[in-house]
């Protein structure tokens, strides 16, 4: 998996595969890129920033141990 931030555009691309992409979908701030086989291959997060402080704040500030 990759995570990469586009600062410019305020995007967030979470790669969970490296197969290409046949279809996508979009709900909200989020796209998902899927294989032929309609696995997800991508997931896109507009407005990044809004959405990774909103999830900050619910999450808290404590790290978990796993």
């Amino acid at each position: 998996m990759k995570v990469k931030y586009y600062k410019k555009d305020d995007l967030l691309v979470i790669e969970l595969s490296r197969k290409p992409f046949d279809d996508a979908e979009m709900e909200g701030d989020f796209i998902v890129h899927y294989s032929k086989d309609k696995e997800p291959v991508s997931i896109e997060v507009l407005n990044a920033s809004k959405f990774l402080k909103a999830t900050s704040k619910a999450v808290g500030t404590k790290q978990l141990t796993v």
